[in-house]
């Protein structure tokens, strides 16, 4: 039986992945294959690449305080422009670029198809919300009309696309079909990838969802955590339509993070504590699931 994993984002409520990873192999289940969408990318990628999850968990917290670098200049560009600020260049706060060259140095710039675990990351096209799905192998994908399979491309590059939350991170470019393609955050579209994991040959599907599951919240007040709201209500709609009927192959469940917020980097330790505890929660339901 192959054990899928999918990891939903949530800022830095995400590296409570790593918690869950721990708490699922101490356990006796490892992932066979695994999926990410935005934060969750960051600990997929990292695991496809042949992490254990105290490794990442070791790289995130020797990082984290490096990878933010704002566009001052553009936002500076921007501000003494706003008459102009359609026509502006600047897409983001954050640039993006220090993350991209940690990811790039942790994971040797391998090709996302030469992983050591079959990896599923996912990212959404700004231009018109096609779903991208950057996958270790597609040899069992076919393109639709609005979801596209690519394997060739950097592991660092699919998660760097995947975690460009809007207005937040800059988009990241890309090369598709020799044309140049504009990604954000893969959470958008698919803030829980378990159907790819399903088309990659995964028998059961276990899947961690960090977003907003209907409750009233209101404590938002600054333009992040509007946006960060507006993202988790449309990934909530999307995953509650998809999902709507329980399928024996497929569990999902939310850690219930609520109190830390999408930036609050010092959260860290409590986020991987937090996840940990929730999964060792859900172990038994998930080992009757699995049938072991």
């Amino acid at each position: 039986m192959k054990i899928g994993l999918a990891l939903s984002g949530g800022g830095v409520r995400g590296m409570s992945h790593i918690g869950a990873m721990k708490a699922l192999i101490e356990n006796g289940i490892r992932p066979d294959l695994v999926a990410g969408a935005s934060a969750g990318a960051i600990v997929a990628g990292l695991y496809g690449y042949g992490y254990e999850p105290e490794e990442i968990e070791t790289i995130i917290k020797n990082n984290v305080f490096r990878i933010i670098d704002i566009d001052y200049l553009q936002m500076i560009c921007t501000l003494l422009n706003l008459r102009q600020i359609k026509t502006r260049g600047l897409s983001g706060l954050i640039k993006g670029q220090r993350l991209e060259k940690i990811l790039r140095y942790y994971t040797d710039n391998i090709k996302i198809k030469n992983t050591k675990i079959p990896v599923a990351i996912s990212a959404t096209r700004v231009q018109n919300g096609d779903s991208f799905y950057f996958v270790s192998d597609r040899s069992s994908l076919t393109d639709e009309t609005k979801i596209k399979y690519v394997d060739d491309i950097s592991l660092c590059d699919a998660i760097r696309a995947s975690i460009s939350f809007p207005a937040l991170f800059q988009p990241k470019d890309i090369l598709y079909q020799g044309e140049i393609v504009s990604l954000m955050d893969g959470g958008v579209v698919d803030n829980i990838p378990i159907r790819v994991l399903q088309k990659m040959g995964a028998d059961v599907v276990i899947g961690i969802n960090l977003g907003y599951n209907g409750r009233m919240d209101r404590d938002i007040d600054s333009f992040i955590e509007i946006g960060e709201q507006a993202i988790a209500i449309m990934s909530y709609m999307i995953t509650k339509k998809e999902y709507s009927c329980r399928e024996r192959s497929i569990y999902i469940y939310n850690p219930e993070i609520w109190d830390i917020s999408l930036l609050e980097l010092s959260a860290i330790d409590e986020c991987i504590e937090k996840g940990y505890e929730a999964m060792k929660k859900h172990i038994i339901p998930i080992k009757q699931k699995l049938r072991i």
